[in-house]
């Protein structure tokens, strides 16, 4: 009898187990797939590092792994960038970053192929020199005044976001900048977006003036070029791209409005790709000063080296603008007597910039970006006191833009006991202590977590009390049995 109570008590225990397990399960499964991962991200952002200056954008290097999102507007002008490989998450939250400035590789190095299977040990620059990772993600940022200046003597790829992706993804992003890479050494290339590689890269927008310039007219090199990718094989939807490009080679061109060449490496390589409604417009001038000359420049892609991909609704405004000319550089400004005129267009609702238009040929050119200036309205959300800091929230008159800051510490009046310090030092001192500034996003889905967690505890807690009490019947029936083989 004792024998069967036992064993309907151990029974009941597993079958509570087994049910608080199987609805775990279930919930699991109802966020599977791409809606699982978004959500697997969220429920990580408990260390979600929010950026809200330069420095703290700099600090991305120390730990690429991690998920970061951006509170404001940051600008880095004056502020040298050293590409760094990421694998973790960025999310703009639709903030922008202005006058990015990029003159070196990065350190990392990577394989890449031209059309013949040739392999190269290659550089790469752009904000990241590497993105790498199914987990890697850039999204709803906006890159500003982007400017990337590179000159090396070994293989290179330098684009916006990255010079290498590895099956990462962009999404709804934009990027309006200038690009120039000067090399020499048998590849190379330049992307609006990505320089070389494979990964996903959707909603985005690219307005990019590209220059891609051969060193050394002794040697054949494969040249690539494209206002999204310059060679590989991302899938492509919803983009569009608006290029300015500048191309002077001495071995072989491969030029296009969206990826210079398309091809899947290594050699082997199966793959279904999928490019669909893109939009590409503008020009590449280009020349190829060789005898066995391709010239491959096309809106579209400027070389398929392999046709297994979806294409569809994909349209261009493009134009294929050929020289024969080979002693010059081509450039986007190549007036022979510039007399540059410059407007200072200052900040409001919208980035402020000044504007150079040369008053010999009519080139135009925006640099020096400013952060937007709004005229903010105030209302204290929360008074500061003592020994909590304030908050205060700020809605433009002129455009509805809103914002929030922090109210500092209220200093007390000193008194005898406490003159030595002053009010300067409790500023500083209590500074330490100031929370951080986060967007509006961030905060809703920090509690969006914290709603989470808790749903969480009750099934934690079912859990745990199941396995204490399996443990607990499991330890008393071998004591018991203990004590009858001693009787």
């Amino acid at each position: 009898m004792k024998k069967r109570f036992y064993g309907m008590i151990i029974t009941a225990l597993c079958i509570t187990l087994a049910l608080a397990c199987q609805a775990k399960r279930v919930k699991a499964q109802e966020t599977s797939g791409e809606e699982g991962l978004e959500n697997l991200q969220i429920m990580t952002r408990s260390s979600t590092i929010v950026i809200n200056d330069p420095k703290e954008l700099l600090r991305m290097a120390e730990a690429p792994g991690d998920v970061y999102d951006l509170a404001c507007d940051i600008d880095m002008a004056g502020i040298e960038w050293k590409p760094f490989a990421f694998h973790g998450v960025l999310n703009g939250r639709g903030h922008s970053i202005l006058n990015l400035t990029i003159s070196q590789t990065g350190d990392a190095v990577r394989e890449t192929y031209d059309g013949n299977m040739k392999v190269y040990d290659t550089y790469f620059a752009g904000m990241f020199d590497e993105m790498s990772g199914t987990i890697c993600k850039v999204s709803d940022l906006n890159l500003v005044n982007l400017r990337i200046d590179v000159e090396t003597d070994q293989p290179c790829f330098i684009g916006s976001f990255a010079g290498y992706m590895e099956d990462a993804k962009i999404e709804n992003c934009s990027v309006q900048g200038i690009l120039q890479l000067r090399a020499h050494d048998r590849m190379f290339g330049v992307g609006g977006m990505i320089g070389y590689g494979c990964g996903e890269i959707k909603d985005c927008t690219a307005d990019v003036t590209l220059t891609c310039i051969d060193t050394d007219a002794s040697t054949k090199d494969e040249q690539f070029m494209g206002g999204v990718c310059a060679a590989g094989y991302p899938d492509l939807h919803h983009n569009t791209v608006a290029i300015r490009g500048f191309d002077s080679d001495h071995g072989y061109v491969h030029d296009g409005g969206l990826i210079g060449m398309y091809m899947f490496y290594p050699k082997g390589k199966s793959y279904r790709g999928s490019i669909t409604d893109n939009y590409a417009s503008g020009k590449i001038t280009f020349y190829e000063d060789n005898k066995n000359r391709r010239a491959y420049c096309n809106g579209f892609i400027g070389e398929i080296m392999n046709w297994d991909f979806e294409n569809g609704r994909n349209k261009n405004d493009f134009v294929r603008d050929e020289v024969y000319t080979y002693d010059v550089d081509l450039m986007p400004h190549s007036c022979d007597n510039p007399v540059m005129k410059e407007e200072v267009v200052p900040p409001g609702c919208e980035f402020g910039y000044t504007k150079y238009v040369c008053e010999t040929c009519g080139y135009e050119e925006t640099d020096h970006y400013t952060l937007r200036e709004h005229n903010y309205e105030w209302v204290t959300e929360k008074e500061a006191t003592e020994t909590d800091w304030g908050r205060k929230r700020g809605v433009c008159k002129d455009c509805g833009a809103e914002t929030s800051e922090l109210i500092p510490k209220i200093i007390p009046e000193p008194t005898p006991e406490s003159e030595e310090q002053t009010a300067e030092t409790l500023t500083e001192t209590d500074a330490d202590d100031a929370p951080k500034e986060q967007s509006s996003e961030v905060l809703q889905e920090k509690e969006s977590l914290n709603q989470r967690i808790g749903e969480n505890k009750g099934w934690i807690l079912l859990i745990s009390i199941c396995i204490t009490g399996i443990a607990a019947v499991i330890v008393w029936i071998l004591w018991k049995r203990s004590n009858e083989k001693e009787a």
